[in-house]
């Protein structure tokens, strides 16, 4: 099993919980919240970096959506999905589901925390993110 595939089984796995230790209800924004707090956790050797990360795909995207009660959607899960493999520097995955406004809002992270990440680190995000335009 890959580093995203068990990301993804955890999302899974925490939407289940979440339903199932609530009497049958789903509250979703219970349930991202614990997702946004996972990807922080599976990747805190980037410190803030992935506070803010799962925050804005937290406040940008689960809680700015029409359909909260259904969150995450498969779009959603496709988001924070692109985002753990930026963490990873996975440069073959797929980042389609990230817009330029993602990748310009990834970028101002990295350069805010870029003084605390770890030098291979920081290379490899800025590679991905001039790969993806969003170096002016």
């Amino acid at each position: 099993m890959t580093t995203i595939d068990k990301f993804l089984s955890d999302i899974q796995r925490t939407i289940k919980h979440d339903r199932a230790n609530n009497g049958g209800h789903y509250d979703a924004k219970r349930a991202c919240t614990q997702i946004s707090q996972l990807f922080a956790n599976n990747n805190r050797n980037l410190g803030s970096l992935a506070v803010s990360i799962s925050d804005y795909w937290l406040n940008t995207y689960v809680f700015g959506s029409q359909d909260l009660e259904n969150e995450p959607s498969e779009e959603n899960i496709e988001k924070i999905k692109a985002f753990q493999n930026f963490c990873d520097s996975d440069e073959e995955a797929d980042f389609s589901s990230l817009t330029s406004d993602d990748w310009e809002t990834l970028r101002d992270f990295v350069d805010d925390e870029a003084e605390n990440l770890d030098l291979d680190s920081l290379q490899n995000m800025m590679n991905l993110i001039l790969q993806n335009g969003a170096l002016s």
